[in-house]
């Protein structure tokens, strides 16, 4: 895995105006190795997909959002989600895997979630059938690890908490129903099991779509402490979701 001084400049290098935050995300891709597609969602914007190949087609898929709400500069909502993704490619690619992974920086998240429509809509069925999860990385490092209960399916919930527990980190269940929505619901409506992961709280709730969405609203230890944990429960995933596509 990464370093924390490594996480903590790939969460630094978000610092960007809204329409550079893709080409950002692109340039942490290759330096993981990974040579990203573009796919376009409309004239001007596109989700940013890497994919690693497993031996079986059968998918899980990993995403955050690339755009934010300008009153802050969304280094919270959603950069703290999105720019860990290359870092996960970084962390499962040297290892054997039975599932393929495809992470997804998803845009225009604040806007209807019209990226991760787009890319539920464009899927093929077999592509639709072969995904066995969805996990969904928003507005990380505020706090502990938490986890969306009511929204996400009970088994990718129990599987967290194992992994958690067997790596002496705690996660919450903090349902966030009021605040909002995010890209699970995307898949949610195309029937394909879904966990959303998170950091807030009643206290840093106020953090979101202001001027108080910057950089130093993360805790380093708790955003690295969720990297290390991500990494963990996705290789574990890995070993415990059977091979084979949901119907």
């Amino acid at each position: 895995m990464l370093s924390e001084e490594e996480i903590q400049a790939r969460l630094e290098s978000g610092r960007v105006g809204q329409s550079k935050r893709p080409g950002v995300l692109r340039e942490l891709f290759v330096k993981s190795g990974c040579a990203p597609a573009e796919q376009r969602v409309d004239r001007n914007r596109g989700n940013v997909i890497c994919t690693l190949p497993g031996e079986t087609p059968s998918t899980i898929v990993v995403g955050g959002h690339t755009d934010f709400v300008t009153r802050g500069e969304g280094i919270v909502d959603d950069w703290s989600g999105s720019s860990l993704l290359p870092s996960l490619y970084f962390a499962l690619k040297s290892r054997p895997r039975r599932h393929t992974f495809v992470f997804v920086g998803f845009t225009a998240e604040e806007e209807g979630l019209a990226g991760s429509r787009e890319y539920v809509w464009r899927l093929k069925k077999d592509q639709w059938s072969s995904i066995r999860a969805f996990v969904n990385l928003e507005c990380l490092g505020l706090t502990t690890v938490k986890v969306w209960v009511r929204r996400s399916a009970p088994e990718l919930v129990t599987r967290l908490r194992e992994i958690a527990q067997s790596i002496g980190i705690i996660v919450d269940g903090v349902n966030i129903d009021r605040v909002g929505d995010d890209d699970t619901h995307s898949f949610l409506d195309a029937s394909i099991p879904v966990i959303s992961i998170h950091s807030i709280t009643e206290e840093t709730l106020p953090i979101l779509h202001t001027p108080r969405d910057r950089i130093d609203a993360i805790h380093p230890a708790e955003y690295y402490k969720t990297y290390r944990l991500l990494a963990c429960y996705l290789a574990y995933l890995d070993s415990k979701i059977p091979d084979g596509g949901h119907r």
